[in-house]
């Protein structure tokens, strides 16, 4: 069974080497064990807390075991109390970063094909009644698998875990018949750790209602990850369905198919997005998720919070899941920093838009003024022979084809043709004089149409490289 959960579960290759995490307790021992056994090429790899008076003492004890064996040995340490208290964490998820980190850079280092650790049925457990009690979905009452990625690690190296099937006593009692000397963790008997007093206390209280509570619990577990791959699979296609861009630090998303998921797989796609986004949070609260989703339904408002730095917002027909530090693209505006005249018969803007100018007898066909509004014709005689390109300004007013008097503000005309507010700032104003004469993509101006008076026509067109 074991040799099918290595070669199948975990997907280990006899040919490349293993890192073993061992603590020198009786789950990592016989993790190596039964690794060696199996025929593995293995390296030791021990993390020392600075948690207990003894843990040099275990240190050391896994070294010697590693050099009897003839194993390659790598080791590191740290100050899990201080590195909790400096990062607002607890002493649990603390060492379980240090470990890990250094876990996953020694198997750099020596150029391993996967990290293995000693979890059990046990810690399963443990973990899914941890996740149940902190209000996690399916991501977390699946529990641990036998072969993971933690891209905030490594992207590529997974972590294994070939021991979830055997429970703790099995692993005791397999030290036991081969003559393996464990060391027992004193402070796992410290009920101050939420695990210990679910192992001590919760638990056995519950094997009271039903006393096979832990085997439950693991058929429970192992069904959720059937039905977790599954729903991976349905998001993998989601995913390519509705997303129509990513950059660093963002994600959008097509609006209308959005609007049309069920909340369930609203809900995963937008957890999947977050977790693209944020890879070192393993879980996002469950009402972040449902104010986004409630967002992405009925959009509303400018934007909203969602979790760790994340926000949405709404745009041209686009939900965004973004962070706030994100440099969001604008290349799909025009966008102008500072004036410049129109000189030439061309002029670009950016790397991805260009503007071309071009003079046009009366004579020449015209569309109708509004239907394309990337193009326009303006009264070269009302314009003068120099048209100027420009950022908008603090209280620039605009009169609008059709409106026969008076002028109104350039942003109300911004708000109410919805342009996007962060493609407000830097949109390309054609001036003549001080005057606006054409917003492009939006509206030309009034006093610069072409009427039946005119005898010279400038031809705009901005276009998309």
């Amino acid at each position: 069974m074991l040799e099918n959960i290595l070669r199948n579960q975990c997907g280990l290759d006899p040919q490349k080497p293993i890192l073993a995490g061992v603590s020198g307790g009786p789950d990592s021992l016989c993790l190596l064990d039964i690794l060696r056994q199996a025929g593995y090429t293995l390296i030791v790899a021990h993390f020392n807390h600075q948690l207990r008076p003894a843990a040099a003492l275990e240190a050391s004890a896994v070294s010697a075991l590693a050099h009897d064996l003839g194993l390659p040995f790598d080791t590191d340490s740290g100050d899990v109390h201080a590195y909790a208290t400096d990062h607002g964490l607890s002493v649990e998820e603390g060492a379980r970063l240090l470990r890990y980190r250094f876990l996953f850079e020694a198997a750099r280092r020596h150029k391993a094909q996967a990290v293995a650790v000693g979890h059990t049925a046990d810690d399963q457990v443990e973990t899914v009644l941890m996740h149940f009690l902190h209000g996690a979905g399916l991501a977390g009452l699946k529990g641990m698998e036998y072969r993971t990625l933690l891209p905030v690690f490594d992207p590529e190296i997974p972590l294994v875990r070939p021991l979830l099937s055997l429970w703790r006593r099995d692993t005791e009692a397999y030290c036991q018949e081969h003559g393996l000397q464990p060391h027992y963790d004193d402070s796992n008997l410290d009920q101050y750790y939420f695990r210990n007093r679910l192992r001590h206390s919760l638990i056995p209280d519950l094997e009271k209602y039903n006393p096979r509570f832990k085997e439950s619990m693991l058929r429970t577990a192992f069904a959720l990850q059937g039905d977790y791959s599954a729903l991976q699979e349905m998001l993998d296609d989601l995913w390519k369905e509705t997303v129509v861009d990513t950059g660093n630090g963002w994600v959008a998303f097509n609006g209308t198919a959005m609007g049309g998921l069920s909340l369930g797989l609203l809900r995963n796609l937008l957890r999947r997005a977050a977790g693209s986004l944020r890879p070192a949070d393993r879980d996002f609260a469950f009402e972040a998720v449902e104010r986004a989703a409630a967002f992405v339904q009925t959009p509303s408002g400018k934007k909203i919070d969602f979790e760790n730095g994340l926000y949405l917002f709404a745009e041209s027909g686009k939900i965004y899941l973004a962070a706030y530090e994100a440099d969001l693209p604008s290349a799909q505006w025009p966008q102008v920093d500072q004036p410049v005249q129109l000189i030439n018969h061309q002029i670009q803007f950016g790397q991805d838009w260009i503007m071309t100018v071009e003079e046009i007898s009366p004579t020449t066909e015209l569309q109708p003024p509004n239907s394309d509004n990337w193009s326009a014709w303006l009264d070269a005689d009302r314009t003068g022979e120099v048209l100027t390109v420009r950022p908008p300004r603090p209280g620039d007013r605009f009169q609008p084809f059709g409106m026969e008097s008076g002028s109104m503000k350039l942003s109300d005309l911004f708000v109410n043709l919805k342009l996007p507010r962060r493609a407000r700032q830097h949109w390309p104003l054609i001036c003549a004089g001080e005057e606006i004469a054409w917003v492009p993509g939006l509206r030309l101006a009034q006093p610069f149409r072409v009427t039946e008076e005119t005898r010279r026509i400038f031809h705009l067109i901005l276009k998309k490289i």
